[in-house]
């Protein structure tokens, strides 16, 4: 299995990096934690101008053709740069899923809009369990006659205040298996009935509780068969962790480079602290923690790429992305000593984001189970 990137694959990281370096500078970033959108739309226009939005549809909805690699490399440059937009929601909890299970109706509609940028969906969840599994679906939805009735609250939605549209799983049948009666509903997010609620987040991005009271949804809007949304919903939510990897890779890159950096300048006892060995050391372990994250992540990602079961490989790069981020964090924050938790210095920005990331998309010890399963140690 190569996992070395292409040539096009490293033009596209060096101008993705180079654009944000220059478009997306701290700054931008601090200023999004204060504003009511979260993001900046002129930010949102360039990459959809860019082809970032389009990179991994097919050319028959305005895409590009690219691969869940390609986003990957795009992803691992985004997170680095802490780029804020809705691009995550938009393309791989929504757009992907739509394109694996939308009707033709439905991909005509949307996916077009969301490869240009012009149109914002996310998808509504987890519910108060928190939990990324079948079992953690319990919103139910009523039908009669052509019609679905919701009534329930989901949790930790991102970007739901600026989206058009929200993906919602719901259980439509509660008498069989927990993977059964799963339904995904494309619900507009104007919808009578439907309100949020901002959830304070320590990385202090935008996440809304909804509920949905008495929202009414017509038949056309089911993605996929009904009542076998699990299906689906597993294999989004495969993709989601595997890219939310990538971005956390990038992180850490980052918060690697920004130490190796500061033990150069930063001088004590007459000399730099990048001199002495259990600086370097620490640096050194970085760098071996962010590389086995990034083997295991691409490797994940050429396996679901290539068709083949990942459930190991995903397991694993998640408990790797886990600990190379928040260890190297947690490191930096050591190497930096006090001004590294100055709200006035940049490290802090990714430290706060590395502990939300952790608990994304299940915890490191639920993927460790997935992992000893898959090995038959469970």
């Amino acid at each position: 299995m190569d996992l070395g990137l292409t040539e096009t694959q490293e033009m596209l990281r060096t101008a993705a990096r180079d654009f944000l370096e220059r478009e997306c500078p701290t700054a931008l970033v601090r200023q999004m934690e204060d504003d009511d959108l979260g993001y900046p739309p002129e930010l949102w226009q360039r990459m959809g101008e860019l082809g970032w939005m389009e990179l991994a549809f097919p050319d028959a909805f305005g895409g590009a053709n690219g691969s869940l690699t390609d986003l990957a490399v795009l992803l691992e440059e985004m997170g680095r740069a802490l780029a804020p937009s809705p691009f995550f929601p938009c393309v791989v909890l929504v757009g992907l899923t739509m394109l694996d299970a939308g009707t033709g109706a439905q991909q005509k509609e949307l996916l077009p809009r969301l490869a240009a940028g012009t149109l914002i969906a996310t998808m509504a969840l987890t519910e108060e369990s928190a939990r990324y599994s079948a079992q953690g679906i319990q919103m139910p939805a009523f039908t009669e006659n052509d019609t679905y009735t919701l009534r329930g609250t989901k949790m930790f939605v991102g970007d739901a205040h600026v989206a058009d549209y929200l993906l919602v799983p719901v259980r439509t049948d509660s008498s069989g298996a927990a993977e059964d009666g799963i339904t995904l509903l494309l619900v507009p997010r104007n919808s009578p009935g439907i309100s949020l609620t901002p959830l304070v987040s320590i990385a202090r991005d935008k996440q809304f509780a909804v509920v949905f009271d008495g929202v009414e949804v017509p038949k056309s809007a089911v993605v996929g068969p009904p009542g076998l949304g699990w299906n689906i919903m597993k294999r989004a939510l495969d993709r989601a962790t595997v890219l939310h990897c990538a971005e956390s890779v990038g992180g850490a890159q980052r918060v690697m480079e920004m130490t190796v950096d500061y033990a150069k300048r930063r001088a004590q006892f007459g000399r730099p602290i990048g001199s002495f060995q259990a600086v370097q050391h620490t640096c050194a372990d970085m760098v071996n923690a962010i590389d086995a994250a990034r083997l295991a992540t691409y490797q994940a990602i050429t396996s679901l790429e290539d068709g083949i079961p990942a459930a190991r490989e995903i397991a694993l790069a998640k408990v790797l992305t886990n600990h190379a981020y928040k260890w190297t964090t947690l490191q930096a924050q050591q190497i930096h000593g006090g001004i590294g938790f100055m709200e006035e210095y940049d490290l802090q920005l990714w430290t706060r984001r590395a502990k939300v990331a952790e608990l994304k998309y299940g915890t490191s010890s639920l993927h460790r189970e997935t992992f000893a399963a898959s090995m038959g140690l469970a």
